[in-house]
């Protein structure tokens, strides 16, 4: 029995040591998602898209975004006169309190590049990113990662929106697209003709994208953590088996 207390306690130091440790940090009232997750329809589906996402998990919360004051109280926006109801929305949604709304053109670019700098000054660059900032039709950020449930775009199906022919897609830098990048994919584009011709199959299992490295070290951790518990759980049994 001394033996199992030993490896009991190897097992708790190993799942420690290994295993991510979150802090769940104590969610602070915010006026807008009081007020937002009270209605009813499209003006609550902000929040309920942002719960879970890559943002909340990071504490972006609203007003980091769309500015104005998130520490009003608004108490229970049901239980609001329609009086109290506006004067609470106008202190909130105050533009003296930096309120902008829903960012668009280069405020969106400014806002993304608070946290994402390289990837807004790359996309910036390109010519999508060029085309959206001229309003010529090119993508926003949130066009390709979404407004509130956020997520990294799978290429090349999140781009079949504006584009028939995806064709060499995945083997491009989709952030930064430029004239260059036309003409590797043309050349793309008439190997794989060529590759189609001679009948090349496909790889079974494609390339994940770079943007996907870190879930995936993320995902073979968590598969060793698991992997040392089921190793560490036969040799107790073993072990008692022999008591």
């Amino acid at each position: 029995m001394e033996r199992n207390r030993w490896v009991w306690a190897f097992c708790g130091v190993l799942f420690v040591i290994l295993s991510p440790t979150w802090v769940g940090a104590t969610e602070s009232p915010s006026a807008c998602i009081v007020c937002h997750q009270g209605l009813a329809g499209e003006l609550a589906r902000p929040v309920t898209d942002w719960r879970d996402s890559i943002h909340q998990q990071n504490d972006i919360t609203c007003d980091l975004c769309h500015g104005g004051d998130a520490e009003v109280e608004v108490g229970n926006p049901l239980q609001l006169s329609g009086v109290q109801f506006a004067a609470e929305k106008s202190a909130a949604m105050s533009r003296a309190q930096g309120f902008i709304g829903k960012p668009a053109g280069l405020a969106m670019f400014d806002m993304c590049a608070n946290c994402h700098p390289d990837s807004v000054a790359r996309y910036a660059a390109s010519i999508m990113g060029k085309a959206y900032l001229e309003d010529k039709g090119g993508p926003s950020c949130v066009t390709c990662h979404n407004a509130h449930n956020n997520f990294i775009p799978v290429v090349p199906k999140s781009c079949t929106p504006c584009h028939k022919d995806t064709s060499g897609f995945d083997q491009i830098d989709p952030m930064q697209v430029t004239a260059a990048t036309l003409q590797e994919l043309s050349g793309l584009r008439v190997r794989l003709a060529e590759q189609q011709t001679r009948g090349h199959r496909p790889p079974l299992f494609p390339a994940l994208p770079a943007e996907l490295d870190s879930y995936l070290v993320g995902l073979l951790a968590f598969g060793a953590v698991v992997l040392l518990l089921i190793v560490a759980y036969l040799i107790i049994g073993i072990l008692e088996r022999k008591d």
